[in-house]
């Protein structure tokens, strides 16, 4: 059964989101410099190696032997792609770290030093490496570079980067869907969506060449999918492909999310809420514990996929789980999240002035904290039922970070719509609903505030004035 479709208001309200997030997210990818986004020369070495034809996964093991013959970087890279040489990979190298120093990438970031006469990734920095990712990302953007196969890097990293911007703005929609069946009066769905397209470390993922921008979507497209599982009115006597469809969406989802990245395990968290939220769970205990298991059957893929891979972000000692759980949860850890969640540029190396991202911080742990009211506060324009939903899929990816002992805001990203509900609740939740137009009128103009102040002191004066582009 196709959801109905929603009323002419929905989508001119669809259409205008979609016009703020294209416009929006098209700001950052003029201003972000070439390079500037996190991961990226690694990030898009995998892209052409994958264009080239070399996506399979290889046999290929290296020796320590094999490390004083050629850089680590290089032996990782062939380690996952089968068929690459290490003159090709050297190449690819090469071609990118000559955009790099075109581009000033040594001056821009303050961690790799000046000295821009460096020969392999090794250089920047040791160990650094994108080769252990999970496939997916890679064999979707390939097929970009086929119309340019002859093209210098710093085109390539452009061409994807624009499939990033319209991945931003599927994300965005996606949350304004979800958010309709959370929020079924008011301006509340539209004030989420908002957050999402005018966030300035969420817009940032329209700019960068990085899986994470297409694991947001995957995410994304599993909580709109649990929310209207959850809230669908099922018709009397309901045919089993009716019933089915929707956890079967959400298992391939989640399939998908998982051969993206790591970081987009939030999915098995969702469906496995989404199931045990469902009204008739209990009613239908076979159909409940059938999609379990399924799900079960996926994270077990996704986690062998993963370990194959020599992924650093997953290990099997209990005591290396608990000491990266012990350092992310740590206050250190925690306001770095903070940070990268309000704003920082260039490799995560400069913050704003004035650093403004204590008072967000803030201000966004009041609101999450009002949202919980919620819970014990009956309010007839916010569905109970799925705030459950929203609060377990952020605090699974938070505890996913923790225990990957990395705590950093654009890991966070994947949750932004179910993060941006909490945040909406918690601003709405003690108002009466006739204020909640102007309340949400006056956070989207500090929205645009801040996002202005961001866009000229993070990229438009450290992009045009400084380096002079």
């Amino acid at each position: 059964m196709i959801p109905p479709p929603p009323p002419p208001s929905v989508w001119r309200q669809a259409s205008a989101l979609a016009c703020i997030a294209f416009l929006h997210g098209l700001v950052y990818w003029i201003l972000l410099p070439h390079w500037m986004g996190e991961d990226e020369p690694w990030q898009l070495e995998n892209v052409i190696l994958v264009s080239d034809g070399y996506g399979l996964p290889s046999d290929y093991e290296f020796t320590e032997k094999d490390q004083a013959l050629a850089p680590l970087s290089q032996l990782q890279a062939k380690r996952r792609f089968r068929g690459a040489s290490l003159e090709t990979i050297g190449a690819v190298e090469h071609g990118i770290l000559e955009s790099m120093r075109d581009k000033g990438f040594w001056r821009r970031v303050d961690w790799v030093g000046r000295d821009d006469s460096v020969e392999s990734f090794d250089e920047i920095e040791v160990g650094i490496t994108a080769a252990h990712h999970p496939p997916l990302y890679y064999f979707v953007t390939a097929p970009l570079l086929w119309l340019f196969p002859q093209a210098e890097p710093r085109f390539q990293l452009l061409l994807v980067r624009t499939f990033s911007l319209f991945l931003f703005v599927i994300t965005v929609l996606l949350t304004f869907a979800a958010a309709r069946r959370i929020f079924t009066k008011g301006p509340g769905a539209l004030l989420a969506a908002l957050l999402v397209a005018l966030w300035p470390m969420s817009a940032r993922g329209a700019a960068v060449v990085n899986n994470d921008v297409l694991t947001r979507v995957w995410v994304a497209l599993s909580f709109y999918v649990a929310c209207y599982w959850t809230t669908r009115e099922e018709p009397e006597g309901a045919s089993w492909r009716v019933r089915l469809w929707p956890p079967l969406a959400l298992l391939v989802i989640s399939a998908l999310a998982l051969f993206t990245k790591t970081s987009g395990a939030s999915t098995v968290a969702i469906v496995a809420l989404a199931t045990l939220l469902h009204p008739a769970s209990l009613r239908r205990m076979r159909g409940t514990v059938l999609t379990l298991l399924g799900l079960g059957a996926v994270a077990a893929a996704g986690a062998a996929a993963w370990l194959s891979t020599h992924n650093p972000g997953v290990t099997l000692s209990v005591e290396s789980n608990l000491e990266r759980l012990r350092t992310g949860l740590s206050l250190k850890s925690l306001g770095a999240l903070r940070d990268t969640i309000v704003g920082r540029f260039n490799w995560e190396g400069r913050g704003l002035s004035p650093d403004v991202a204590p008072a967000w911080g803030v201000f966004l742990l009041v609101v999450l904290a009002l949202s919980l009211i919620a819970f014990v506060w009956r309010r007839d324009w916010l569905r109970q039922r799925l705030m459950w939903l929203a609060w377990g899929t952020a605090l699974v990816q938070i505890l996913l970070m923790a225990v990957r002992g990395v705590t950093k805001g654009r890991y966070l990203m994947p949750v932004a719509p179910a993060l941006a509900v909490l945040v909406v609740a918690g601003l709405f939740v003690l108002i009466p609903a006739r204020w909640q137009r102007s309340v949400a009128a006056g956070f989207v103009l500090l929205l645009m505030a801040f996002d202005g102040f961001f866009v000229w002191h993070g990229l438009g004066r450290a992009a045009w004035l400084e380096w002079r582009w």
